[in-house]
């Protein structure tokens, strides 16, 4: 029996998430495609139900970390401290 769309949509955006975040930790070359796949609750062979390649897991996790940050940064932007704006005169 196969999984749904939305479950496979599911367990492939945890997977991304937990390898941006050991990719973080530990480095690119720290992390091994066995220990992700183990910390996600699966096997090595459903790693290849979700991505080509350990590259492609790479880049997608690398883009996820940058959206993230993105985003705070966005929100970021707007926002002036008290000392930068002017003073009436």
């Amino acid at each position: 029996m196969g999984h749904s769309r939305a479950q496979k949509a599911k367990t492939h955006k945890r997977i991304v998430s937990i390898a941006s975040k050991k990719f973080r930790e530990e480095g690119l070359a720290g992390v091994g495609i066995a220990e992700l796949m183990k910390e996600a609750g699966l096997t090595v062979g459903g790693f290849y139900k979700h991505f080509d390649s350990r590259d492609d897991l790479v880049a997608e996790a690398v883009s996820s970390a940058f959206g993230g940050w993105k985003r705070s940064s966005g929100r970021c932007q707007s926002w002036q401290p008290a000392s930068v704006l002017r003073k009436a005169d």
